[in-house]
């Protein structure tokens, strides 16, 4: 954890934070920790006046509460993603906000702290959001680091040469100072690959003598738009230099992210002779940055089970369509424990318990899944049977009553007879 702080201290030493909150204590006390992290944290009582300070300055990380007096944090939200699409934001919501995690997800709001604020929490998801914008400042320094290399080649291919020989040989200098940072290609007026350097071969998983003589479409992914291989060809045959991003794809069909440059190189008399393209891979960080934010969709999804079950004052479980629990509250937890069969709780929580090792029914004991259920009660709404379960205390007789909660979820409550009214409650909300 220490190296993580010291990591997040580091990163953050000249970022600028905005921290929206209406209650004066928490405002103050986390004011105080991030002033310790941040170069400066400016402070918002409420929506409309954290809007106003980002129309006046620009933050890395904007830091908010939901419900706020004037203007609460889902409207600000909207509004920032309106006039700034790329702002990270990092909202703080209590237990009972759990409704507004979809709205801030389909927002593309993916962090949240829940209250009461804890610091080892803070600091997860800070280092987190940093991690983010550091790689991001990476990504920027790579592409001035090949914006000055293409200023460099730009000058070296202009210069006034009196042999095409001497401006080979400084062609050829510079590529090999570039040859170990870079996937490189030489490729001549006619769009046919002349020469590629190690690392192209290492990244796409083709030879020399198989890439050599072919086109670049032979690695072409098909999701790249053909739109862009003619801006580009356009580009370069007009003697201009080209940027831009190319999904690429390895012999094996795996996508390569690449931001590519095409540069012209002219002869003395200022033709085209040949074009060398300049590539440096971002597959990985791609591949980080889609599998984080899975990652936080996952767990905002979770958390939004978690919160519901916990609402619920009986047991209650989520169980999936071939009628395994996924997630369950205490009460459920409880009853499991006290259960004959001792094993059903470590595949409770290993969540490979199906519903049948659990309960016995009398109306059927040999269903897989949720369709042979339906099956047998084929009308809308709520199906509820009777069922025993083996506990400590003897049998117990039970009604266990199942409602769509998503589209592979359902709701499955198990109650007391005297119970079963309120269960049917729950359902019906």
């Amino acid at each position: 954890m220490e190296n993580a702080i010291d990591q997040l201290i580091t990163w953050s030493k000249d970022l600028r934070i905005l921290y929206v909150e209406d209650d004066i204590s928490l405002r103050e006390e986390v004011s105080i920790f991030l002033s310790d992290i941040f170069e400066s944290v400016d402070l918002a009582t409420n929506g409309k006046e954290g809007l106003e300070k980002l129309a006046l300055n620009s933050y890395h990380i904007v830091i908010t509460d939901i419900r706020m007096p004037i203007m609460d944090g889902i409207e600000m939200i909207e509004k920032i993603k309106e006039l700034y699409p790329h702002q990270p934001i990092l909202v703080t919501s209590a237990h009972n906000e759990i409704e507004y995690l979809i709205k801030l997800i389909n927002l593309g709001v993916d962090n949240f702290i829940t209250k009461p604020l804890q610091s080892e929490q803070i600091f997860k998801v800070l280092h987190k959001i940093v991690e983010h914008i550091n790689q991001k400042k990476e990504l920027r320094r790579v592409r001035e680091d090949l914006e000055r290399a293409n200023d460099k080649l730009k000058k070296l291919t202009n210069a006034q040469s009196k042999t095409l020989d001497l401006k080979t040989s400084i062609l050829n200098s510079y590529k090999e100072a570039i040859d170990k940072a870079a996937i490189v290609s030489m490729t001549g007026v006619d769009g046919v690959i002349k020469d590629v350097n190690e690392n192209f071969c290492k990244a796409t998983g083709y030879t020399k003598e198989e890439i050599v003589g072919k086109k670049h479409s032979l690695i072409g992914h098909p999701s790249t738009d053909r739109a862009l291989y003619k801006e580009l060809w356009e580009t370069i045959m007009a003697k201009k230099t080209w940027q831009g991003y190319i999904v690429n794809q390895t012999r094996t069909l795996i996508p390569l992210y690449h931001y590519t440059t095409v540069v012209p190189i002219l002869d003395n008399k200022g033709d085209i002779i040949e074009f060398i393209g300049i590539i440096q891979d971002l597959t990985e960080l791609h591949k980080k940055n889609e599998e984080q934010a899975h990652a936080n969709i996952s767990q905002a999804m979770e958390l939004k089970d978690n919160e519901l079950l916990k609402n619920i004052p009986f047991s209650s479980a989520l169980i999936s369509d071939d009628l395994i629990f996924s997630a369950y509250n205490k009460p459920f937890g409880d009853m499991v424990m006290n259960h004959t069969h001792e094993a059903l709780f470590g595949k409770l929580t290993a969540k490979c318990l199906p519903l049948k090792e659990l309960v016995y029914f009398e109306e059927m004991d040999y269903f897989n899944n949720i369709e042979e259920i339906k099956s047998h009660w084929p009308y809308e709404g709520n199906i509820t049977f009777k069922g025993t379960i083996a506990s400590l205390g003897g049998l117990q007789e039970v009604l266990v009553t199942m409602s769509k909660y998503s589209e592979n979820l359902y709701l499955v409550c198990i109650v007391k007879q005297e119970d079963f009214e309120l269960c049917c409650q729950v359902h019906e909300r």
